[in-house]
C-alpha cells in the first residue's frame, strides 16, 4: 500500500513539474519576442520625445510611460545634456519623429532599479523629455535612455547595450 501512494505521489509531481516546464517554454517565448531580444534599437536616430505624462507603468517586465506629444514640438534650442548618455547617443543626431507628433506614445523604459525607482517621481500630468531608441523591427518600440523629470532631474542609462546598433 505504501509503495503504490509514493509511486502515485511521484507520477501526480512529474506530471505537474511537466506541466510547469511547459507554461514556462511557452511564456517565455512571448517574453522574449515582446521583448524583441532578437531586435535591435537604432543608435543613428535618436528620438526627442516631450509632452505631458498621460499614463505610467513601474512593473515587471519594465517600466512604461506614454506621453502625449504636442503636434507642433520641435527640438529645444540648446542641446540637451546628455550626461552619461552621451557616450553612446549622439546628441547632433537627435531628431523630432513626425510619426510621434500629435500623439500617445508609449515609451519603454529599460528594466534597471535606476528606471524602476522612477515610480514614485514620475506622475500623471506632470511634464517630461526623453531621448529614445527606436526599435528597428516591427513594432519599432522606444526605448527611454535618456529623461528629463519634471522637477529637472536627469536619469540617464551610462552605456549602450547590445541590441543597439548604429543604423538600422
Amino acid at each position: 500500500m505504501t509503495r503504490l501512494l509514493v509511486t502515485r505521489r511521484f507520477h501526480a509531481l512529474f506530471e505537474a513539474s511537466c506541466f510547469v516546464a511547459l507554461c514556462l517554454t511557452t511564456v517565455g517565448g512571448n517574453v522574449s519576442a515582446h521583448h524583441g531580444f532578437g531586435g535591435r534599437y537604432d543608435l543613428a536616430r535618436p528620438v526627442w520625445i516631450e509632452g505631458e505624462v498621460k499614463q505610467v507603468h513601474f512593473g515587471q517586465p519594465h517600466a512604461e510611460i506614454t506621453v502625449e506629444v504636442p503636434a507642433d514640438i520641435k527640438l529645444p534650442r540648446a542641446a540637451p545634456d546628455l550626461a552619461s548618455a552621451a557616450s553612446f547617443l549622439d546628441g547632433a543626431a537627435l531628431a523630432v519623429r513626425a510619426d510621434t507628433a500629435g500623439r500617445a506614445v508609449k515609451i519603454e523604459l529599460p528594466p534597471t532599479q535606476q528606471f524602476f525607482r522612477l515610480g514614485n517621481v514620475v506622475a500623471v500630468g506632470s511634464t517630461i523629455a526623453v531621448v529614445a531608441v527606436r526599435n528597428c523591427d516591427p513594432p519599432h518600440q522606444l526605448n527611454g535612455q535618456w529623461l528629463r523629470l519634471a522637477n529637472g532631474e536627469i536619469v540617464a542609462r551610462s552605456g549602450a547595450m547590445s541590441y543597439m546598433v548604429k543604423g538600422c
